[in-house]
């Protein structure tokens, strides 16, 4: 059932010169603690801070992942994981590693926060106490393995230290962690790859095999996909190249409804797919088939899936600072 209101986190990207998609240095970001009212179409920050930067790279200032553990509110930066008290008050602890490169999103699953540690092309475990209770690395997939070089082979295995910038990129771009609800099945995003024959941009942790793989019809979703859930018999995510929220048929693979959230930002931000889509970036599932997905200069929609269509933007009420510049963007969000 709808509530009429839902308390979330929502993590913000400003990058320089006006620019989106991964151009520009981070400038600044924000941690904000918010309620969105479904009636009345708003969305009012409650509290709004910053992170610290990270120390290992500099320039980057943003807020990446964000949701609930431990008792408070977990946020990244870059290379950081902060452990935060539960009206953002204050920070009671933070927690590194050397994997713990270009971090995009962070999801809670039975106690253990899930890290998307890009750089790496991996997914770290945290408990509670911070200790690491589960890792899992592209590279010791053969299937995957497959499409490295030898430095994605090398690095880990030798004990880089994937928090610095350094002149290898990552090769699969893992940005997101989700759960199948009905089976439990972790699934992470590939976003470099490209749904072909027996190959798709989701990976199967569990399994041990792609995931959503072998529909031709899906090979039309080129470019950088963002976020997602799992539940009901359909995989829920946003294809920020088209400036879309899909519902893809888990059975069948067929796009089930595709709702457009595109904010045109025009010819200023560096980037072909943000001049006419801006970017998609930032999805929560409140309930039945309703998200809260973020766009580009602070842009929140409602989606609601089963019905195919979405509101207009949310009224942003309490926000502190600009809003309107194209190089600002919603990094993740996540329901209270």
């Amino acid at each position: 059932m709808i509530e009429r209101f839902y308390r979330v986190l929502v993590s913000t990207s400003l990058r320089s010169g006006r620019r989106v998609g991964g151009r520009g240095e981070e400038v600044s970001g924000s941690l904000l603690l918010g309620e969105v009212d479904t009636v009345e179409g708003s969305f009012r920050a409650l509290r709004q801070v910053e992170l610290p930067p990270s120390p290992h790279r500099a320039g980057r200032r943003s807020v990446r992942g964000v949701a609930p553990f431990a008792g408070g509110i977990a946020a990244c930066n870059t290379s950081q994981l902060f452990l935060f008290d539960r009206e953002l008050d204050g920070i009671l602890a933070v927690f590194s590693d050397r994997r713990f490169g270009d971090l995009h999103s962070i999801v809670l699953r039975d106690g253990v926060l899930y890290v998307a540690a890009t750089a790496a092309d991996s997914v770290l475990g945290i408990g509670a106490n911070f200790a690491e209770v589960f890792a899992w690395w592209a590279g010791a997939e053969p299937e995957l393995l497959a499409f490295g070089a030898d430095h994605h082979r090398r690095r880990l295995p030798a004990g880089d230290d994937f928090r610095v910038q350094g002149r290898f990129r990552d090769r699969f771009h893992v940005n997101h962690v989700t759960f199948d609800e009905a089976s439990g099945d972790m699934i992470v995003s590939l976003p470099d790859l490209h749904f072909e024959e027996g190959v798709s941009k989701f990976w199967n942790v569990t399994r041990r095999r792609f995931h959503l793989a072998g529909n031709p019809a899906l090979a039309v979703l080129h470019g950088r996909i963002h976020d997602g859930a799992i539940f009901g018999g359909h995989h829920y995510f946003g294809w920020t190249e088209a400036g879309r929220f899909l519902k893809v048929c888990l059975r069948t693979g067929d796009v089930a409804a595709a709702v457009d959230c595109s904010v045109p930002l025009g010819s200023s931000t560096g980037n072909a797919v943000a001049v006419e889509h801006g970017w998609l970036r930032g999805a929560a599932h409140l309930d039945d088939e309703l998200f809260l997905v973020g766009q580009s200069k602070l842009t929140l929609f409602l989606v609601d899936m089963e019905r195919g269509e979405r509101s207009g933007p949310l009224r942003r009420l309490g926000v502190e600072g600009e809003t309107d510049d194209p190089g600002l963007a919603i990094y993740c969000i996540a329901k209270l």
